[in-house]
């Protein structure tokens, strides 16, 4: 949890975009092996983010109350970038391609996805919303531990059944399957309804690129 805090300290986001109380960390110590690996949310399954670590952010008190999200809507992953995230969190909708993000970018389909789909995608698993083509990698030096790392962010959220539609992977894996326990024909969400999804948690992966300097 330390260092995910030390990351996003180091993006400069507002504070109050954070709650901590949606903290919560995945490693092997907080979340064992010997813990369920597939959960069920409102009739839907959605697979445990393990070697992720949340950092809760705020959701509407109004918006949350208004659609009783927490007994009503899906557990959902979204793969994003720095930019996308910010706008996301700071805008309090998601994005669909062509749209400007925050700092003026124009959000497009990125490379190895199928083009002119301008859709929200989401996944039931992070497995699949970590690829990257969904989720950017970021170099980041920690001072905690003088080590560098490969970052990744991805966005959980809660999301609206009924206003999404569910396909197979669309990355070219094919037979190859993604994960384990989603298949590849139902592994991909999308939508162009802003307001079916809202982020709850930030989860940051932080992978060590070399040794301690």
């Amino acid at each position: 949890m330390k260092l995910a805090k030390e990351f996003v300290d180091s993006l400069n986001w507002p504070k109050s975009l954070f709650d901590e109380t949606h903290n919560r960390c995945f490693c092997t110590d907080c979340y064992p092996s010997t813990w369920e690996n597939l959960l069920l949310a409102v009739g839907s399954h959605y697979v445990i983010p393990r070697g992720w670590t949340r950092l809760g952010l705020h959701v509407d008190p109004m918006f949350k109350e208004e659609h009783n999200i927490w007994n009503k809507w899906i557990v959902t992953f979204h793969g994003t970038t720095k930019i996308a995230a910010r706008s996301i969190l700071t805008h309090r909708h998601f994005y669909l391609p062509g749209d400007k993000l925050i700092d003026g970018t124009i959000l497009g389909i990125r490379e190895g996805h199928i083009p002119n789909q301008k859709f929200i995608f989401t996944s039931p698993t992070i497995v699949y919303s970590s690829l990257s083509v969904y989720s950017s990698k970021n170099s980041f030096y920690s001072h905690v531990d003088r080590t560098n790392y490969e970052v990744q962010m991805v966005l959980q959220c809660r999301q609206q059944p009924g206003s999404f539609q569910v396909q197979g992977e669309t990355v070219g894996a094919r037979s190859i399957r993604i994960c384990p326990y989603i298949p590849n024909e139902k592994i991909e969400y999308f939508t162009d309804i802003r307001s079916s999804i809202v982020a709850y948690g930030l989860l940051v992966r932080m992978k060590a690129k070399s040794g301690i300097l």
